[in-house]
């Protein structure tokens, strides 16, 4: 199955539409903003700096009596599209699932963008990792439970989600400060995340968006099997593809995805869902029947929010 034909301009338009959720249409937003409880927000928290670019990512703590909350699990969202981050966000789609009504602590993550300096692969994987490692080296000031870190996103969200379920010893990506503690979450939630990179340049490099040959840094012509460039791609291509870290030590993983995805096919997200059965880690598949690339359309509903926290089950 190819990664479709779209245009960079339309997947981006795909990308929009993921991150604007229909609060006011949702019934799954509505029960959730109904019941918050009150929660503490830390904002612009710097995790890490680069040269002059600082990387930061956005707290939301549980209050309870004027107290944070201590010992809550904490929810991470990666807030980005096409490997392209605006900035922390608020958490979105852990709160379109009713996080907050639960009382969940939630950190929402920003990273280094495929189009700034610097910012190309395997830069977005270092940076999430890295806020995987500041957000429990600090776990004790903000207080939360360091031992229950659960990460979801959506495509790109969800390809770097899959990287933080890879254990400390066997991924390329822990780099930098606070390596004394793990980088690895203990959940994963995948929204249709690309898994084998390989797979675009080798079987379907004219149909591969735009998007996925900008954050290797490479042109359209490496992607041509008899270029000389293209041995190194898929080399690099391989290195950033979740697939092949998947071992028994990876993190329980539910992967949701729909059958009429045309950004990133269904194919990418059953590949890795069978090694993961294969390495024997706890994983689920979710198939929607029509779903295509957006959150609206693959499982904004409660049933989904009864899976993934029983998922979780914390």
């Amino acid at each position: 199955m190819s990664l479709s034909c779209l245009s960079r301009r339309r997947f981006l338009s795909a990308a929009a539409t993921i991150m604007a959720c229909a609060f006011a249409l949702n019934p799954l937003a509505k029960e959730a903003c109904a019941q918050n409880p009150e929660y503490q927000e830390i904002k612009d928290v710097v995790y890490k700096t680069v040269g002059d670019r600082q990387i930061t990512l956005n707290l939301y703590l549980p209050i309870e009596e004027g107290s944070i909350v201590k010992g809550r699990p904490l929810l991470i969202f990666l807030n980005t599209g096409c490997w392209r981050s605006p900035g922390p966000g608020d958490g979105w789609l852990w709160n379109l699932y009713g996080a907050r009504s639960k009382g969940f602590a939630i950190a929402s993550v920003s990273h280094r963008s495929i189009d700034e300096p610097g910012g190309t692969f395997p830069a977005p994987m270092e940076d999430v990792r890295a806020a995987v490692r500041f957000l429990r080296k600090h776990a004790s000031e903000y207080g939360y439970d360091p031992e229950r870190f659960a990460v979801m996103g959506a495509s790109s969200g969800g390809h770097l989600s899959l990287t933080l379920g890879v254990s400390d010893e066997k991924t390329p990506y822990n780099v930098g400060d606070n390596l004394d503690v793990s980088g690895q979450v203990q959940r994963v939630i995948d929204f249709y995340g690309p898994s084998d990179f390989s797979d675009c340049f080798t079987r379907y490099p004219a149909e591969t968006i735009d998007c996925i040959y900008e954050a290797f840094g490479a042109s359209r012509e490496e992607g041509d099997a008899s270029n000389p460039g293209h041995a190194a791609l898929i080399e690099k291509a391989k290195a950033a593809s979740p697939l092949y870290y998947v071992d028994s030590n990876f993190a329980p993983t539910l992967i949701i995805h729909g059958t009429q995805d045309l950004v990133v096919p269904l194919s990418q997200s059953a590949i890795i869902f069978e090694r993961m059965q294969w390495a024997h880690v706890r994983s689920q598949f979710i198939v929607t029947d029509g779903g295509v690339h957006s959150i609206e359309s693959v499982g904004a509903n409660l049933h989904l929010a009864r899976e993934i926290f029983e998922f979780l089950g914390w």
